[in-house]
């Protein structure tokens, strides 16, 4: 998942042009504060337990021995939208090898203003699994020039990370902040990608309702990151990761909008 919540440094040029047209600093990536927006659909009250997911999925065990190649196919793709414009594309790509389940996550976001460019974004996490077991992690981030790495290695019964807060052993039951994997709505802490740092979280569960797609609508459950991490995703009833949105400090709202989820049985949108 990829989070805004500081502030850029823009040129100068561009800093003359958002002070003249009367927009706030666009926000910088840093994976792990966003502030929810207030004029997006907010869940209800209900702790993300088994009794919760059974109810949002099709059946108890939904999220248990996962397989994204079965629910997803080999790639799953979203599109970036800043207060509603798109400016980048958030991409999930799997393939099974010798060594267990291949995990790509790549964004690029781009932000321009008047033709200056204000913002760019480049991020990759490729990880390894084994099953439900996360065994490898590597992320490179270059947040508008500024360049951090994390890795993470499974050493018997722990993680070793290594990131830019230094080094951490952490239990290997947690999930990285990547959303994929449906099992993380279990979880009190979830592995931040950016920090390398776990993060506490509280996850409630909303009601089913219809989620706007790039190919139509689809029906899913909307859960709430509150704590040290603040954001709101959606899963439909397979458990399959279908929305991301979050609001910056800026006051912008940060939508991650489904490319190619399967909407066969939603209603197309109009227009």
């Amino acid at each position: 998942m990829i989070d805004v919540s500081k502030h850029v440094r823009p040129v100068l040029c561009a800093v003359a042009i958002l002070a003249a047209i009367g927009i706030g600093a666009i926000p910088k990536m840093a994976h792990g504060s966003p502030i929810k927006s207030d004029d997006s659909p907010v869940p209800s009250n209900g702790l993300a337990t088994d009794t919760a997911l059974s109810t949002a999925f099709d059946r108890p065990d939904t999220c248990k021995g996962f397989d994204p190649i079965k629910r997803y196919g080999p790639e799953l793709k979203f599109q970036i939208r800043r207060n509603d414009a798109p400016v980048g594309v958030h991409s999930v790509t799997f393939n099974r090898g010798r060594d267990g389940l291949q995990v790509v996550s790549q964004s690029n976001i781009d932000i321009s203003i008047l033709g200056f460019n204000a913002y760019r974004f480049a991020y990759r996490s490729e990880s390894i699994w084994q099953g439900n077991r996360l065994m490898r992690l590597s992320v490179n981030v270059d947040d508008d020039g500024e360049r951090t790495d994390v890795t993470a290695t499974r050493e018997s019964n722990h993680l070793v990370v290594n990131g830019p807060g230094g080094r951490q052993v952490i239990p290997t039951d947690i999930f990285p902040t990547d959303h994929w994997h449906c099992g993380v709505l279990a979880r009190k802490s979830v592995l931040n990608t950016i920090t390398g740092k776990p993060n506490d979280v509280t996850i409630t569960a909303g009601q089913s309702e219809m989620l706007r797609t790039m190919d139509g609508s689809i029906r899913a459950t909307g859960f709430r990151y509150n704590g040290e991490l603040k954001t709101d995703a959606w899963y439909d009833h397979l458990g399959r990761w279908v929305g991301l949105q979050f609001r910056a400090r800026d006051g912008s709202t940060i939508t991650y909008r489904c490319m190619n989820c399967q909407t066969r049985n939603a209603a197309k949108e109009q227009g």
